[in-house]
């Protein structure tokens, strides 16, 4: 009975300890995750390639906003005055001896104007519409611009964020190694104090003790310079403890590989730059048939209502004006069919640059899934060579322990079991970096 309790007591509690265990690596993902999401969110307020795209898109609608102005009427208020020493005098002069017979009061000594005045165009051929709805097609151009650049910061901000956690988890292992060769070293030196083992295997144990430490000093090193790439990719300073340390297993990156029947047609539907070459092409359209109507005839209306008086105030006896008049350009040397024809031709550069850039996006996202893929492979293999270098390693000791194995044998399998781990360590971030790759190929946030 007593046996059977105990029984109970352990598997109790190691299943608490195991759901402790699975509960700390989901908050640790989570945690992560939850990182990650800030770092993205303060790159898209720092970064400033993000705020170069925006600043495209304001100049964009304040062009389109200029466009929609030409089409309006314009409208100007207009006030002055002269004033003179002497009345204004006319010489009045005979029309049969051509003589100045005197003079006659002319104006105001003091005088005043105030006017309004309008003009709007009633024809222009076209010119205007279509000159706005090139503007309207480079506004959405830039927006569209603006949206991919946020991706792009955002796909940057993941995989410098990856490379450190990479960087990282590789520290970590150079720290294990240091640990082992440094175990050892104490081991070599016991045995050789019992005139066990030959001081050649102290020596190399020490080789391998300084080793193990230029290599953690490299780890250090391959943290700061990915530190230094975040923060790039962020647009402002990143402290080490923004990033957590520890790596997800496998399962756990499931969720984040973006699910797609077809990811190339998606790609297509979704990549925000297929959608800028395609409107710049449409703009260059609009904007050479914008040129062409200015061969044809132009009208305009204008009228004005002006009072010009000695007083400042209008006292009713105000006049008004009406007009109508228009203008062809009938001859300009070929000017304005040459800028036509630059614009039709770079509206079809356009189209062959939207042609070319279909198959890098194709390109792209079959790179990612075959990268996704072959890291996946290689996290599988990683991961069975690092439980096979634990017992080799295991053993390794053992044998040295009995005096049936050498030292040679302890050094390299301790190397084989830091490479393996190091191994698994690179697949299971090439993994995290290829699906960011993958969800930026394929155009998703």
């Amino acid at each position: 009975m007593r046996r059977k309790k105990y029984c109970l007591m352990f598997w109790a509690r190691a299943l608490t300890a195991a759901l402790m265990l699975a509960m700390s690596c989901i908050c640790a993902y989570a945690s992560s995750e939850s990182a990650l999401d800030v770092l993205m969110e303060t790159a898209e307020r720092s970064s400033p390639l993000i705020k170069a795209a925006h600043e495209r898109v304001l100049r964009a609608n304040a062009a389109l906003r200029e466009a929609g102005a030409k089409m309006g009427p314009s409208v100007t208020a207009a006030a002055g005055g002269m004033w003179q020493q002497n009345d204004p005098l006319l010489a009045a002069v005979n029309p049969v001896t051509n003589t100045m017979i005197g003079v006659v009061p002319f104006g105001f000594r003091n005088t005043y104007v105030a006017a309004v005045d309008f003009l709007q165009t009633v024809y222009s051929g076209g010119s205007l519409t279509a000159g706005r709805q090139a503007a309207e097609l480079a506004r959405d151009a830039s927006t569209a611009e603006e949206k991919r650049v946020r991706q792009s910061v955002r796909n940057s901000v993941r995989v410098a964020y990856f490379n450190v956690r990479r960087a990282q988890e590789k520290r970590t292992v150079a720290e294990e190694s240091l640990k082992l060769a440094q175990e050892h070293l104490n081991r070599a030196e016991k045995l050789f104090a019992a005139g066990v083992v030959a001081k050649s295997d102290v020596l190399r144990s020490k080789t391998a003790v300084a080793e193990s430490k230029l290599n953690l000093i490299r780890a250090d090193n391959a943290v700061e310079i990915s530190l230094t790439a975040l923060e790039r990719a962020v647009g402002t300073a990143v402290d080490e403890t923004h990033v957590k340390n520890g790596d997800p297993d496998a399962e756990s990156l499931a969720h984040l590989q973006p699910k797609y029947a077809d990811p190339v047609s998606a790609a297509y539907e979704n990549r925000e730059d297929l959608k800028m070459y395609g409107l710049l092409s449409r703009q260059a359209d609009k904007t050479a048939k914008a040129q062409r109507g200015q061969l044809l005839p132009q009208i305009k209306a204008g009228g004005m209502l002006a009072n010009i008086d000695d007083e400042f105030l209008p006292d009713g006896d105000e006049e008004w004006r009406l007009g109508l008049f228009g203008t062809w350009t009938v001859f300009d040397g070929g000017e304005i069919s040459a800028k036509a024809e630059q614009s039709r031709a770079q509206a079809r550069e356009f189209l062959y640059r939207l042609d070319d850039m279909k198959k890098t996006v194709k390109m792209e996202v079959t790179q990612a899934q075959s990268n996704l893929r072959f890291a996946e492979s290689r996290l599988d293999v990683a991961a069975r060579q690092v439980e096979v270098s634990e017992e080799d390693y295991r053993i390794a000791v053992k044998r040295y322990e009995a005096q049936v194995g050498t030292n040679l044998d302890m050094l390299d399998a301790r190397l084989a079991l830091t490479n393996s781990r190091t191994e698994r360590v690179d697949a299971l971030y090439d993994i995290e970096i290829a699906i960011a790759d993958l969800i930026y190929a394929v155009g998703a946030d």
